[in-house]
């Protein structure tokens, strides 16, 4: 992998609001990345939720925006993060309990997508790959626990960015903003 400055994450939350390829949100988003001149990084479970993978028919939303920004080259499916380190077992442990105790859920119900994203970003700044982790996420619980989590393995408050939907939009124009309330 080559270093880059920045990573962007983009949880299926976003994704699914910003529905299907042609929307405004989801055009919003692709120019986004272009902008950015980064690729957006979605993990196996986030693409496995906003493609249709049969084995997660809950999160099926039948359109093919996703395998579209996949084959433009602007999203790409990162790997899963090396389960076999301690610290990122543990981080993913840990974010797995937070997010449940933050919304009050059991941690059986805690999506892996959630606790993938955080794994892979401390995975990512322990390996000296990037400078900073961003989350896009609508998803409150995820995005505290990466903010809370990830410094108590030695890295700055700066190096992990937590955005909403919404966040990213006022980045872009005002006009996609709005949508994702």
């Amino acid at each position: 992998m080559k270093y880059d400055e920045a990573v962007v994450f983009i949880d299926s939350s976003v994704l699914i609001s910003c529905g299907r390829r042609e929307s405004t949100r989801f055009q919003a988003l692709a120019r986004e990345a272009r902008q950015r001149e980064t690729v957006f990084r979605i993990s196996p479970q986030v693409s496995a939720e906003v493609t249709g993978d049969p084995s997660l028919d809950e999160y099926t939303t039948g359109n093919s925006a996703v395998d579209k920004a996949l084959q433009e080259g602007w999203m790409k499916v990162t790997e899963s993060p090396s389960y076999s380190d301690s610290d990122i077992s543990t981080v993913m442990d840990q974010a797995r309990s937070f997010i449940a105790n933050a919304s009050n859920r059991s941690e059986d119900l805690v999506e892996k997508a959630d606790t993938e994203m955080i794994g892979f970003a401390l995975e990512l700044l322990r390996n000296d790959t990037v400078d900073e982790v961003i989350l896009v996420t609508n998803d409150i619980p995820l995005g505290e626990a990466a903010e809370s989590l990830l410094p108590q393995y030695g890295f700055d408050n700066w190096q992990i960015t937590w955005l909403r939907g919404g966040e990213l939009a006022d980045e872009l124009d005002e006009d996609f903003a709005p949508e994702f309330d």
